[in-house]
Parts: structure tokens; sequence; C-alpha cells
């Protein structure tokens, strides 16, 4: 049992220096591209392009905050068990970007149900003001709530964490509402809406008809918008099944919390909730831009536009850079 705790250190060690540097470094690339790319001028005017906008700068923070400081840690002084502001701080960022990250996800979906509903009413929460207006609101909630829970963390034995049992009750019940309970739900129920709403309006055009609503069924079912509805869809479906045995991990926490557990059985919990809560979900904040990738034509256009641009400044820079050069050598011949 001793040699397999102790491979399970080892195996945590490896996933920790080699494969999360390696999502750190292609979850990077991939944000920055995605951010470049949703932030031109034609992408910022769809309230849904928003949502993943903000969205993804989350993942970036995340990703940045979270992972490399733990990297770091395998080599060096983890800087979390040394400094108590530092160890607030981090979590202050790195949960309230993930909340909001998660709140995104979910207004992603509703924008998405309420672009495909025959509502006047819901279809008016499909519009550049309300998704600005959604944006800011949930960045406030969120920066506001989790201030409790950091000020809550302190240094005890090496490590930064809720050390008080009350605090700490409180924080597992809140954390599997707000993260591992409500999301999932919310994201699957909006995207039933969404398949009801597309099934209604597939079956309502008809190719006789020629009227105003129709012609509105059709606008809604344009390529941009079922391109935007795959990428919401893939993603956040991925985000539910990646996310679920962390739920289920924090079900089975706090049934058996009061349990007395070998130090061998704690280890290996221990290692489940780093697969489950530090892995898998810092892998979501990578994933996003293969996704879209993979399945929307509409961003892989995009994505070759930025390149484009990006590589022509680059060009531009280095002809000037050049015909510079050629001008001070002439200069200096004259």
């Amino acid at each position: 049992m001793t040699t397999s705790v102790s491979d399970l250190l080892f195996i945590q060690q490896m996933l920790t220096r080699y494969g999360m540097s390696t999502y750190v470094a292609f979850g990077n690339f991939g944000n920055l591209l995605t951010i470049a790319t949703f932030c031109q001028h034609e992408q910022r005017k769809n309230p849904c392009l928003l949502y993943l906008l903000s969205m993804t700068i989350c993942n970036l923070i995340c990703l940045d905050v979270g992972i490399i400081p733990t990297i770091f840690a395998l080599d060096h002084v983890d800087i979390s068990t040394q400094s108590i502001i530092y160890c607030k701080l981090q979590f202050y960022i790195r949960h309230g970007f993930f909340q909001m990250m998660r709140t995104y996800k979910v207004l992603a979906c509703m924008d998405r149900y309420a672009i495909s509903s025959t509502s006047v009413h819901i279809r008016s929460l499909n519009t550049y003001k309300m998704a600005i207006y959604l944006i800011i609101t949930a960045a406030l909630f969120w920066l506001l709530a989790v201030i409790f829970f950091s000020y809550a963390r302190t240094i005890l034995n090496g490590s930064c964490n809720i050390q008080n049992g009350t605090y700490l009750m409180i924080y597992a019940i809140y954390y599997m509402l707000s993260a591992g309970l409500f999301p999932p739900l919310l994201i699957v129920f909006f995207n039933t809406l969404l398949i009801r709403n597309l099934k209604g309006l597939r079956s309502r055009i008809q190719p006789i008809r020629d009227n105003a609503e129709n012609k509105q069924s059709n606008n809604m079912l344009r390529k941009r918008d079922r391109d935007l509805m795959k990428m919401v869809f893939v993603e956040v479906m991925i985000y539910v099944v990646s996310t679920m045995p962390f739920s289920i991990y924090l079900i089975y926490k706090m049934i058996t919390d009061s349990f007395t557990k070998s130090r061998e059985q704690q280890q290996i919990e221990s290692f489940i909730n780093y697969i489950t809560q530090s892995f898998l979900m810092y892998l979501n904040t990578a994933m996003p831009f293969y996704i879209y990738i993979l399945t929307s034509s509409s961003f892989r256009h995009e994505c070759k536009r930025v390149l484009f641009k990006l590589y022509a400044l680059i060009m531009r820079k280095q002809l000037r850079n050049l015909h510079n050069n050629i001008d001070r050598t002439m200069t200096i011949q004259n």
C-alpha cells in the first residue's frame, strides 16, 4: 500500500510537471489567439461572442494564476504557504475568475436559447446592451462574493486553506452548489430548451410560405449562428462531463468527512481531489480554442484573418526597419 501511495504522488508530480506545463503553453497560445479573434470590431457586435470573449479572458487569468505557481512550487518554495497575503490574493483572483467563467458559460447558453426563441420578450435578452450589462453585473457580483472565503483562508501546517471547521463546511456547500450543481444544471436546461426551439423552428419553416415569421426563423438559423451554437454546445457539454467527477467527489467528501480514515486512504482521496479539481478543471481553461477550431468553420476563417493581419504587421515592421537601416547607411556614405 505504501508503494502504491508513493506511486500516486509520483504520478501527480509528473502530471503537474509535464501535463500541466504542456496545456498551459497550448492554452495560453489558444486563449490569446481567441481573444484577438473575438476582439475584431465586427465580432464584438455579437452578444454571444461577447460572452465567449469574457469567458476566454477569465480562462487565461485562471490558467496562469492557478497553474504557473503550482508548477513553480515543484522545485521551489511554495509562496502560498509562506505569505498570508499571497495565499488570500491568489485564491481571490483564481476563484473569482473561475466563477465568472462558469457564469459566462451559462449566459452563452442562455443567449443561444434566446436567439432561437419566437418570443419577443425572450429574444430581447439577445442584445449587445444586455450582454454588456450581464457581463459587468456577474463580474462585480463574484468579485464581492468571494471576499469572505478569501479572508477565511489561513496558513497552517504548510497548507493555504480554510482551517475553521464551520467556514469549511459553508465553503463546501457553497462550492458544491455554485460550481458543481447549478452551472451544469442551467447549461443542460438552456441547451434542452434550445434543442426544442430548433425542432419547432424547422417544423414551422415551409417552402411555400414566405411570410415575416419564416424570414425571421431563417435569419435565426443562418450559418454564423449555427456555428456559434455548435461551439457553445460542444464546449459546455465537455465542461459538464469533466466537472461531474468533482461534484461526485464533493458529495462523497461531505458524507465521509466524519469517518476515521487511514493515511493511505487520505492520500488516495488527495490524489482523486487533484485529478478532479485541479487537473481536469484547469484543462477546461485551455481547451476552448481547440474546440472552436474543430467545430466552427467561421471561427477558423476569422483566425486566419487575424494571423494574416499579424503576419502583415510583422512584415511591415521589418520592411520599415530595413528602409531605415538603408537610409542611415546612405547618409553615412554621403
